[in-house]
């Protein structure tokens, strides 16, 4: 379950599992740029399944309170063979190694094994205020 926003508009520090689902009623549907941004996590959600990504997690501006979010920003742990997927021409590999190596969309980066996974969460779990206070992150249920 996603808990309240606190008062600064973020979530509290940690990991926060939820559903597609969950995100996308709590985070994607109030404007117009939210539902366009939930329509991008969505497909980064069914391309993760799609490769048996390990996990993802979301974040940017579309995990706060701000009305009309710039970004939403996901990690992806990818799964240990998907080098080979991506040789074998599977096409959603394929397709997500393309927006990971042109950074189009620019907010959705790789892990490859659980040092980087832990860096990723270290770094978005932090806001870009000038104190540097601990926020929370979304992990999608896979």
């Amino acid at each position: 379950m996603i808990p309240d926003l606190r008062d600064d508009g973020y979530l509290p520090e940690g990991l926060h599992l939820a559903t597609e689902a969950e995100i996308t009623f709590r985070f994607g549907t109030s404007t117009n740029q939210r539902r366009r941004l939930a329509l991008r996590l969505g497909r980064w959600v069914e391309l993760a399944r799609s490769v048996t990504a390990k996990r993802l997690f979301v974040d940017g501006s579309f995990v706060t309170a701000k009305p009309d979010p710039n970004d939403v920003d996901a990690v992806v742990w990818l799964a240990d063979d998907f080098v080979d997927r991506v040789s074998r021409g599977d096409i959603e590999a394929v397709e997500l190694e393309m927006m990971l190596l042109t950074s189009r969309p620019e907010e959705i980066f790789a892990a490859e094994d659980h040092r980087d996974w832990d860096d990723w969460v270290e770094f978005f779990g932090r806001t870009r205020e000038a104190d540097g206070r601990r926020k929370g992150i979304v992990e999608v249920e896979l």
